[in-house]
């Protein structure tokens, strides 16, 4: 569930941020309803892959407002990207033996994956993303990134 003290930039860092959650949520809704295997293991690769365009768009804002801990983020991601990909090899192998329980951890994982990331890394840039704007800094090039998602 999405909190205001999650918030990082007001923009489109904390729009991926909510969308992330609601696929999380998705997986968690379809894990408790009818949903086959295969249509958990499709959301998680949706997961995957929205979360690996999010991270692009996230470290492009950290060149633009200089932010001192990219390198360190970037690989943070990776790190996160990996994991994701240990958790949908497990969940596969899980749901064909006890389908429960392979889904509650895969929730729990998963909501771990993305809360502690957000409050433990993501929101540090939170002051770097403000200054610039304050200061005006890059606002053509913040613009783009917003918008196009293509830097």
């Amino acid at each position: 569930m999405w909190r205001d003290q999650m918030s990082v930039d007001g923009g489109i860092i904390d729009s991926d941020h909510r969308h992330l959650i609601e696929i999380i949520n998705r997986f968690e809704e379809r894990a408790n309803g009818e949903a086959t295997e295969d249509e958990l293991i499709e959301i998680l690769y949706a997961l995957k892959f929205y979360a690996s365009t999010h991270f692009k768009r996230e470290e492009a804002l950290q060149r633009l407002t200089h932010y001192p801990y990219h390198d360190r983020h970037c690989q943070e991601h990776k790190e996160l990207v990996a994991r994701l990909e240990a958790i949908i090899a497990d969940t596969r192998k899980a749901l064909a033996g006890n389908t429960k329980m392979a889904v509650a951890e895969t929730g729990a994982l998963l909501k771990s994956w993305l809360v502690d990331h957000v409050i433990g890394s993501d929101l540090k840039m939170s002051t770097y993303i403000h200054a610039a704007r304050k200061a005006g800094e890059a606002m053509e090039l913040l613009g783009d990134v917003y918008w196009d998602g293509s830097k």
